[in-house]
């Protein structure tokens, strides 16, 4: 198993860790499960596929990914 990092909404965040505490499982548990369940219904046959498929939400449109995700990492507060 790989670690990976996700960003995810203040209220999926909620809602996760909701449905994850009443089902008695983690939230990483439920979104391997959901992962899982998402690529068996789409016949697809790798992660990678998945991922493609994927749509970027409205409001990261026009927002370029990688300056993003660099701009959050050089304000981390681990040290370089």
């Amino acid at each position: 198993m790989q670690r990976t990092q996700i960003y995810l909404e203040d209220n999926l965040i909620m809602e996760l860790k909701t449905v994850a505490k009443s089902m008695n499982i983690s939230m990483s548990e439920f979104i391997r499960g959901a992962v899982k369940k998402e690529l068996k219904k789409h016949g697809q046959n790798s992660l990678s596929e998945f991922v493609d498929s994927l749509q970027p939400l409205e409001s990261f449109e026009n927002i370029d990914a990688t300056e993003y995700v660099d701009n959050i990492r050089n304000k981390s507060r681990i040290v370089k």
